[in-house]
């Protein structure tokens, strides 16, 4: 983000950073993040810890509940452990509280809605 920032500031001869400006640069910016980095770290995924995150997108929340994640994936506690911790360790998911996980990639739950509503095609 602070290269676009840069850039644009640049090109349009600004010489200080605001709140508008960034707004200016948000789709860019995510564009970018999603393309050179979301699209390789959700292909890396297993298909289950794939099917966990998108659980975890269904859900809509910021913080999401391991027993809803279960209930869409129809698995117990034990099965989702295994992938939470997977996620967790590969700083996709963090913890939130207990019995909670949420995203720790900014954007990513919308990057992931996105690929959803793509794979239906």
């Amino acid at each position: 983000m602070g290269y676009h920032i840069w850039r644009y500031a640049t090109e349009q001869n600004k010489k200080t950073i605001s709140l508008s400006l960034v707004d200016e640069i948000l789709d860019i910016y995510l564009s970018d993040l999603n393309r050179n980095v979301y699209f390789k770290v959700y292909n890396d995924l297993s298909s289950k810890e794939k099917e966990f995150v998108q659980a975890m997108g269904k859900v809509g929340k910021q913080k999401v509940k391991s027993q809803e994640i279960g209930k869409i994936m129809n698995k117990g506690a034990n099965y989702l452990a295994v992938y939470r911790r997977k996620l967790i360790d590969d700083q996709v998911i963090k913890p939130d509280g207990y019995g909670y996980v949420s995203f720790l990639l900014p954007h990513f739950d919308k990057f992931i809605e996105q690929e959803m509503i793509l794979n239906e095609f």
